[in-house]
């Protein structure tokens, strides 16, 4: 597992391109894997990526792919969740892909993420100011809790529903750790002016696989928004 992602960081280093996507140009500015040993051995694929174009672009698809050390592929992905897929120009967003590996499978030493999207979209996305916070080691009886924060207002003169966020933990550097997301759907709706914060515990797993490799967490990144449909 070391081999592997050492091996990754490598790759890292090698991307940051820029990637024309139907009229929109976007960057990928940070690409991180984490091999993960939970209820399943899985491979998680983090990126941030920014319209650094002059015309919008609807992130729709993407794939990751992981090979062997001897090139052969073991296992791909196309099932991409991409948040406030729709970038203006000089927007950011985060993606996120992850493959489970099955018993038998030979041990994966390079991946990559290729991305796809459309000029023509059905919906863009509304983004609302949002602030962030995180809390490690919140004792609450038997249980020790990691904490990310999101607190998101509502700055527009309506109620809203549908509020997503996406909330990404980073380390010192900016490094992307771990993502989680949560939604209200369409039961739950925030009047104008008012505030609601968003809670999630970081999974035992990825604490314990920090620990054991010495990457410590230090802040959290958030995109609270939602799908507005678009009108032609």
């Amino acid at each position: 597992m070391k081999k592997f992602v050492a091996f990754l960081l490598a790759l890292v280093m090698c991307l940051g391109s820029v990637s024309a996507l139907a009229g929109g140009n976007v960057t990928i500015q940070q690409l991180n894997f984490r091999v993960i040993d939970d209820l399943w051995h899985t491979i998680y694929g983090y990126a941030k990526v920014v319209n650094d174009g002059d015309a919008a672009i609807y992130l729709d698809n993407g794939l990751m792919q992981v090979w062997d050390a001897e090139g052969g592929m073991i296992i791909s992905e196309d099932y991409m969740d991409a948040y406030a897929a729709c970038l203006q120009p000089g927007e950011y967003t985060y993606i996120k892909l992850e493959c489970d590996l099955e018993e038998g499978m030979a041990d994966p030493a390079t991946a990559e993420i290729t991305l796809g999207g459309e000029a023509d979209y059905y919906t863009t996305n509304l983004r609302l100011p949002v602030e962030t916070k995180l809390e490690l080691g919140v004792s609450d009886g038997w249980w020790d809790y990691n904490y990310m924060y999101a607190t998101v207002t509502n700055n527009t003169e309506e109620t809203l529903y549908d509020i997503q966020v996406v909330l990404v933990l980073l380390d010192a550097a900016g490094n992307i750790l771990y993502m989680a997301d949560e939604s209200l759907y369409d039961e739950i709706g925030v009047a104008p002016g008012s505030t609601i914060v968003i809670r999630e515990d970081i999974y035992t797993s990825f604490m314990e696989y920090f620990e054991s490799n010495g990457i410590v967490p230090a802040s959290v990144d958030a995109i609270a928004y939602v799908d507005v449909e678009v009108d032609y």
